[in-house]
């Protein structure tokens, strides 16, 4: 349905939330240059970041 708030809203939600799922990602790759806190705080941030990607697109 065109103009769906919803649709719109699930839109304008992703861009970032894949941007943040992605950096997160990029600094997990390096994890040994990060103390113990750090990597658990970005785990963390990736652990919620893909819970909200579930509720913005269920079907992923």
């Amino acid at each position: 349905m065109p103009g769906d708030p919803l649709s719109k809203l699930r839109h304008d939600l992703s861009n970032p939330l894949s941007a943040i799922l992605a950096e997160t990602q990029l600094l997990l790759l390096n994890e040994e240059r990060y103390d113990t806190e750090t990597v658990q705080g970005l785990k963390q941030i990736e652990a919620m970041a893909r819970k909200m990607r579930q509720m913005i697109h269920p079907d992923m």
